[in-house]
């Protein structure tokens, strides 16, 4: 044996150094190793195209692809069939690894109300500022003749009034109903007729 082996054998703590050098490296090399199995390493799929379908008919392009989807929202689009979907996150044919979470999105079957709040006798801006934050989308307005310039009447919904309490869809167009602070004058007719009482009542008198 080499004279410089043979010392460093000849001394245990040497030996000590040795073996936990040995060690670290397999320990190192088996940690690595298991690293590149656990992250999927150069194990890359590609997010199967669903969209347009129902969430039970994409399940299998998702198993057969190694990846897991969770529901994670909801819309309502009158293009889409309800039940479909309508968005995916990472995105549709973008490469991720095996049993990466897919997000989706499906569009809703039914569409999503909300109650008309009482606007009655409240400032046309009030009014509008309460459905806003209620949800509605589409709003618009239309003055009539009223005492008081401004002032909310009510709101129509497919062309009649509807009291507050009633659940209208979100995207309904609505259209607020506002006093224009001008009362409509008599006509002349009557005019004419209340002229008539008058002199007719005056005349009793000669």
């Amino acid at each position: 044996m080499n004279p410089f082996f043979y010392k460093i054998f000849k001394k245990p703590v040497y030996v000590h150094l040795l073996v936990m050098a040995a060690l670290l490296c397999l320990i190192i090399y088996i940690v690595l190793k298991n690293i590149d199995s656990y992250t999927n390493h150069n194990q890359a799929v590609t997010v199967p195209d669903v969209r347009g379908l129902q969430i039970e008919d994409a399940a299998p392009f998702f198993e057969q692809n190694r990846l897991r989807y969770v529901i994670v929202d909801s819309i309502f689009s009158k293009e889409t069939k309800p039940g479909a979907i309508v968005d995916l996150l990472p995105e549709a044919n973008s490469r991720v690894k095996k049993n990466r979470i897919v997000y989706v999105t499906v569009n809703a079957k039914t569409e999503e109300t909300a109650p008309i709040p009482d606007i009655t006798d409240i400032s046309f801006r009030q009014a509008y500022a309460l459905l806003r934050a209620r949800g509605f989308i589409d709003v618009e307005h239309k003055y009539v003749s009223g005492e008081y310039r401004d002032l909310t009447l009510g709101v129509e919904y497919g062309g009649q009034m509807i009291i507050d309490g009633t659940r209208v869809p979100l995207n309904a167009k609505l259209i607020l109903v506002v006093s224009d602070g001008n009362i409509t004058p008599l006509d002349s007719a009557s005019m004419r007729e209340d002229s008539i009482e008058i002199i007719g009542g005056d005349e009793s008198w000669f």
